[in-house]
This record gives structure tokens, C-alpha cells and sequence, in this order.
């Protein structure tokens, strides 16, 4: 009987220090929390410091772990639209809140924010009912961070400058005429345009981005005639050439991290010029030559729509590809004509540029192209009015773009 008492004693002082352990030790089944020490901290789709960012969280951000992979913990965080999201955040970014609430310090290593990619709007997942008030200050709503871009980039323009076209090709066909060659010019035209610009971009609201920016090119084109008629040898030079500096404000709409629209307006600074040279006997030009050399500025405003593709580089650099359509047409040219001979004659003229049919027989003229201080309007002269320069036309456009 004695030892029945001593067993049920041994059992009820067991049973008492297990409950006592299990007040005083912390239970190890409770949920293990990290918090935002840095100033922001990137949450990613992979524990890789390339990996993709799904967002970016402000310090003091609190996140349940679910587990932890070398550097990286997988956090888990609640969506607006009330569904459960996880990734990974750098350890170097966090400090471990232990079960009993105290903050336990993780050493810095180098995992700097990046940009943010996506601004879905986050939350951090619903926490337990006993730790719903220490949770208050967990992950809220992502406000958009305003962020500037700068790209820079190569460009290639297929255009139609027709009135400077139609004038070399109507001059070289002149020539042919007056001097008795029985031929129709075949020139070719000033279409491609080399050049280059930058845009500056800054980001008002979720994929949308205000830009300001300009680009540069500066394409001419030359074609040589020679020809013997008569006996004698000549050649014809004709070469024009544009000059546009399109400034612009433009709206860049981001759908998706990868893809791109974009609409804008442009204030155009143009300048066109033309030569016009005429040689008799190739082989001694200096023995009878003439020549006439214009250079005229413009402006106008036009507009661009495009659409780009995206890729990223690096978290801070993106290559691009991106085709345009720019419309524009100047009509206000103004500036000087110059003409030289080989009998030593110059004559400098200023106005307005101009393009007319200049009449060589009673049925057939030929459009030509000049500066004249006043409307055209000698013998010969067919319907004049303000030469008009297309600098319409579809662009290709790569570069890089750096986010700040």
C-alpha cells in the first residue's frame, strides 16, 4: 500500500514540474518572424540577388518565415486581393524577432535595393490572434516610388524629303536637256537617316512615365551626272541633305515589365541644304563652272506614337528595341543661296526657300529648288510656292536605359 502511495506521488510531482517547464520554457512551435532593418528591403521571386523583384517593403516591415535557405528567408505576405504570396528577402536586410519578442541582429552583407519591377500593392499575411496587434506594422499597402530613367540610344529613320529629291533629279534632267543629251536622270534619293538621342524619363504612377527628350540626325545624299554631248564633256553634282533636331515631351505606357507604348509631341528644328554644281569638259572643270549652294533653317511641330520592347540587363540597366512613327513636314524655311562661276561672279541671296516647275521646252519642265528673296516669278517659272520638307517616316531605335 506504502509503495502504491509512492508511485502516485512520483507521478502527480512529474506530472506538476512538466507543466511548470511548459509556462516557463517558450513553445517551440510558434512562428518565426523577421523584420525590416533597412531603409527598404527587395522581396524576390528566387534567393538569388539577380532573381526578379516582386516589390519593395519600408523598414520596420514584419514577415512570418517559413523557412530559411543560406542567406535568404522565404517570407510569406498576403496580396490585395486577399490571396498568399512568398518570396525570399536577403538576410542582410532583416533582424530575427525570436518568439519571446526580442530582436536578434543579422550581419550586413551586400544586397542593395534594386528597382522596383512590380508595384502591386502587398500585405503582410494574417498573423495568429495573439500576435494580430504586434503585426500592425507589417507589410501595408506599396505605394509607388517615383523613379527617373535616362536612356540613350542609336536610331536609323526612313523618310521622304520629296521637294529635295524631285529638285536634284529636275536639275540633273535640265542639264541634260540644255546641253543636247537625250537622257532621263536616274538618281537616288535621300531616304535613311543615321543618328542619335536620349530621353529622360520619371515615373508619376504605376507604369506610366512623363519623358523629355530629343534626337539628332543628319543624312544627305550626293549623285554625279557625267555625260559628252557634242563633243564636249560635263558633269552635273546634285547632293541635299536635312538636318533635324526634334525635341519632345512624350508619355510611355508600361503594361507589363517587358513591353511598351509610347505617344509624344515634338518641336522640330530643321535645317535643309542643297548644291547644284555644273562642270563643262571633266578633265578641266575650272575652264567653265558654275555652282549654287543653299542652306536654310525651319521649324514645325509634329507627333510620334511607338511601341518597345524591354529586357533587363541588370537591376538598373535595360537594353531596348523600339519602332516609331514620327510625323512632321517644315514649310518656313528661310535662309541664304550662294552662287560661284568660273569667271569669278558671286552673288549671295536671302529668303525663303522655294520649289517650282522651271519650263524648258513648250512641253516638258522640271521641278527645281531654291532661296529666293521673293516669289519666283521670271518667264518660265510654273506654279511657285514654299519648298515643304517631309520629315515623316518609320524609325528603329535600340539603346540602353538606366534607372536611378
Amino acid at each position: 500500500m506504502i509503495k502504491i502511495k509512492k508511485i502516485i506521488c512520483c507521478l502527480i510531482l512529474g506530472l506538476l514540474s512538466s507543466g511548470w517547464l511548459a509556462l516557463c520554457l517558450p513553445a517551440r512551435s510558434q512562428t518565426l518572424k523577421v523584420r525590416v532593418v533597412s531603409e527598404q528591403a527587395n522581396i524576390r521571386v528566387k534567393p538569388d540577388i539577380a532573381s526578379e523583384m516582386l516589390f519593395q517593403v519600408p523598414q520596420g516591415t514584419e514577415f512570418v518565415v517559413e523557412k530559411k535557405e543560406g542567406e535568404w528567408f522565404l517570407v510569406i505576405f498576403e496580396k490585395a486581393d486577399g490571396t498568399t504570396g512568398r518570396g525570399y528577402v536577403h538576410d542582410s536586410l532583416v533582424e530575427v524577432i525570436t518568439p519571446a519578442g526580442l530582436a536578434q541582429a543579422v550581419p550586413k552583407k551586400n544586397e542593395k535595393p534594386a528597382e522596383t519591377r512590380k508595384t502591386e500593392p502587398v500585405k503582410a499575411a494574417k498573423q495568429p490572434e495573439a500576435s494580430s496587434k504586434s503585426s500592425a506594422s507589417g507589410v501595408s499597402a506599396a505605394s509607388p516610388l517615383k523613379k527617373i530613367s535616362l536612356s540613350v540610344h542609336g536610331l536609323i529613320t526612313y523618310f521622304s524629303p520629296s521637294d529635295l529629291n524631285q529638285a536634284a533629279e529636275g536639275v540633273t534632267n535640265y542639264y541634260y536637256l540644255v546641253f543636247g543629251y537625250n537622257r532621263k536622270a536616274d538618281l537616288t534619293g535621300l531616304h535613311l537617316g543615321p543618328g542619335y538621342g536620349l530621353d529622360l524619363f520619371y515615373k508619376f504612377f504605376p507604369g506610366l512615365h512623363l519623358g523629355l527628350g530629343f534626337d539628332y540626325y543628319q543624312p544627305a545624299k550626293t549623285n554625279m551626272a557625267n555625260f559628252t554631248a557634242s563633243g564636249t564633256n560635263y558633269s552635273v553634282c546634285t547632293k541635299v541633305g536635312v538636318k533635324d533636331l526634334p525635341l519632345r515631351i512624350s508619355l510611355m505606357f508600361q503594361p507589363v515589365q517587358r513591353f511598351y507604348l509610347k505617344t509624344g509631341i515634338e518641336y522640330h528644328l530643321a535645317k535643309a541644304n542643297y548644291f547644284y554644281s555644273v562642270y563643262q569638259s571633266v578633265d578641266t572643270p575650272e575652264e567653265n563652272w558654275m555652282s549654287w549652294t543653299g542652306r536654310a533653317s525651319g521649324h514645325s511641330f509634329g507627333w510620334l506614337a511607338a511601341a518597345g520592347l524591354n529586357r533587363p540587363v541588370t537591376s538598373w540597366c535595360h537594353f531596348f528595341l523600339e519602332g516609331f512613327y514620327r510625323a512632321a513636314r517644315v514649310n518656313n524655311f528661310d535662309g541664304n543661296n550662294l552662287y560661284l562661276d568660273s569667271d569669278g561672279f558671286q552673288e549671295t541671296e536671302s529668303g525663303n526657300l522655294y520649289y517650282w516647275q522651271v519650263q524648258a521646252s513648250p512641253n516638258v519642265s522640271y521641278p527645281v529648288l531654291f532661296i529666293r528673296n521673293q516669289v519666283p516669278a521670271e518667264p518660265g517659272v510654273i506654279n511657285p510656292r514654299k519648298a515643304e520638307i517631309n520629315y515623316s517616316g518609320f524609325s528603329l531605335k535600340i539603346g540602353l536605359r538606366f534607372k536611378f
